[in-house]
């Protein structure tokens, strides 16, 4: 059976999936624009969410997001810069270029909020070259910034690359975000829309 990116705690209920839509917006106005990030999808759709979500998702992004949103909190920013540079050497080469445009472009493109310290010195950091500036710590800095949780930012960030990598809304609500929302107690219904058999 082929689950989903994140764990189901971590994704909002069936009824919020048009407030992911909403963070994934307001977390990266340039989301209509954006390319391949690390989600790469060649063939089957269900066997490549499978292979990012083990070799690329699940070790490397989900916890770098978690770590960012924590660190964020306590105003850490060489913590988060020091993240960011764990990610860049964690990825395949190819992705780390992909991950690294899509962040500089959201960068370059959205000044900080005003009064926020702590993305404008990442900001400065990534425009310097001293950070390499992944679209994962970018968009857990804004979704910090304004106050999501971290389901939503993981949701978000879902949508992000499923967008990215060119699935239709079906297929990022089947592959990447449903399947979280159709979880019970007693683990995934296998007749549920979004839990795919191999």
């Amino acid at each position: 059976m082929i689950t989903a990116a994140a764990t189901p705690e971590d994704v909002p209920v069936e009824g919020e999936l048009s407030l992911i839509g909403r963070v994934a917006e307001l977390c990266n106005p340039f989301l209509d624009g954006l390319n391949e990030v690390t989600l790469l999808v060649r063939g089957p759709v269900a066997s490549s969410v499978l292979r990012w979500n083990s070799t690329v998702f699940h070790p490397l992004i989900q916890p770098l997001i978690h770590e960012v949103l924590n660190q964020a909190a306590e105003g850490a920013s060489f913590e988060i810069m020091a993240a960011d540079c764990r990610l860049d050497s964690a990825l395949p080469k190819s992705l780390a270029l992909q991950s690294r445009d899509a962040g500089k472009r959201l960068v370059s493109g959205l000044l900080a909020p005003k009064g926020d310290r702590l993305i404008e010195r990442y900001r400065a950091a990534v425009l310097a070259g001293d950070s390499p500036g992944h679209l994962a710590v970018m968009h857990s800095l804004r979704a910090a910034v304004f106050h999501q949780p971290p389901r939503l930012t993981l949701a978000s960030y879902l949508l992000q690359e499923g967008i990215g990598a060119g699935l239709s809304g079906p297929e990022v609500s089947r592959f990447l975000i449903g399947p979280l929302t159709v979880f019970g107690q007693d683990g995934p219904d296998e007749t549920a829309v979004g839990v795919v058999k191999r």
